[in-house]
């Protein structure tokens, strides 16, 4: 019985950590899950064709900020240019932002890369 409840203990926390690092807004961390559903359908405020380039967009963290919304990117907060936000509401409802990544190199020297295509918020913003 001990075992079992370790095991289920292990689990919870091993989703927890999938998750919480899913909404960091790291590339790639659940962009297949909804790439063909959603992701591959939108188009960048600017004109400059998709927010997605097969990659470039995943579920995020959002926040306000003195006054401002934030999302998390590569685990970062950056302040969500709202010229980026795209009027639609994502299947589960929550933050997507499309970006491209700051390279790992970059971020070891602390430069990071702030460009965003897209910013998706949850309806109830």
């Amino acid at each position: 019985m001990r075992l079992l409840a370790i095991g289920a203990a292990c689990a919870v926390a091993l989703g927890i950590e999938a998750s919480a690092q899913a909404q960091e807004g790291h590339l790639g961390h659940g962009h297949a899950e909804w790439h063909s559903r959603f992701y591959n359908s939108l188009q960048r405020p600017d004109g400059k064709g998709s927010c997605c380039n097969m990659l470039d967009c995943r579920p995020t963290s959002i926040r306000t900020h003195g006054g401002r919304y934030e999302v998390k990117k590569d685990g970062r907060w950056i302040p969500v240019p709202m010229d980026k936000v795209i009027h639609r509401t994502a299947p589960d409802w929550g933050a997507h932002i499309c970006a491209p990544a700051t390279s790992s190199e970059a971020q070891a020297h602390g430069n990071f890369n702030e460009d965003v295509y897209c910013v998706i918020l949850p309806p109830d913003i």
